[in-house]
């Protein structure tokens, strides 16, 4: 489970990088003002993880991030009793500290997550907004500015992974794509630095190449945008350096 510090996006520090589609900002903004949750679909890779945490910087508010698993269960979310200098305590899970804090909690991958993971969201996620931990006997008040927002990827998942249309309609749902060229470009450039920028052009080009062909053979074949600034060399490891568009299939092997 990974879990991103609320202390990183709190105190007035600048907002991540993120380039708007569309309208998604304003929808966000409307959704957290009037407490709906928020569900994100779109494949990997589109900027889902990053418009969220852009979001939680705009509006101030601190994050926890949460990466779904198969083995991820609402005792992960919630928190559990642990032993600790010879007597038991319990610790928070991150859903329960954004709950108390008014923080904003994402779910990403939502649907790998274990089927009881949405029995604990359904009461946070209607007008109640309640929390119940069984194990400590309380039942929790979301804070002011709680929010929870979650998200997946149709295009992974089979029928016996998908949301319940009982958990999807209490979502407003927000659908995610990769940005057309001319809004790629850019965000390749930011993203790449200024050393690297007059190949911002080319490279997003190869991305868009990579992920046409990987749609045709049901794989991923190409790495996020947001990558490129950790790795800036990845891009001609994975396209081959005589023809810019060529993409290497050797490069996931």
């Amino acid at each position: 489970m990974q879990m991103d510090g609320s202390k990183n996006l709190k105190g007035g520090a600048a907002a991540p990088f993120y380039l708007p589609q569309g309208d998604e900002c304003t929808v966000f903004r409307a959704a957290y003002d009037n407490r709906l949750p928020v569900l994100l679909k779109g494949p990997t890779g589109c900027g889902k993880t990053r418009f969220v945490a852009h979001m939680a910087a705009e509006l101030g508010r601190p994050l926890y991030t949460v990466a779904c698993h198969d083995d991820l269960s609402a005792a992960d979310l919630i928190g559990r009793y642990l032993l600790k200098g010879g007597e038991t305590i319990w610790v928070d899970g991150p859903l329960t500290r954004a709950v108390r804090e008014g923080a904003i909690c994402y779910l990403d991958e939502v649907v790998e997550a274990r089927k009881d993971v949405t029995v604990v969201l359904h009461p946070l996620t209607d007008d109640r907004r309640i929390l119940p931990i069984d194990r400590t006997s309380e039942e929790l008040q979301a804070a002011p500015g709680f929010m929870l927002v979650a998200s997946y990827n149709p295009g992974y998942q089979n029928i016996l992974k998908t949301l319940k249309p009982s958990t999807r309609q209490r979502f407003i749902s927000l659908e995610f794509g990769f940005p057309p060229p001319s809004q790629e470009i850019p965000v390749v450039a930011h993203e790449i630095g200024p050393v690297r920028r007059p190949g911002a052009a080319p490279c997003a080009t190869c991305q868009q190449a990579a992920r046409d062909e990987g749609a045709g053979s049901g794989g991923r074949r190409f790495y996020p945008s947001g990558d490129l600034r950790r790795h800036p060399d990845r891009p001609r490891h994975v396209y081959r350096p005589r023809h810019p568009c060529r993409y290497d299939r050797t490069a996931d092997r």
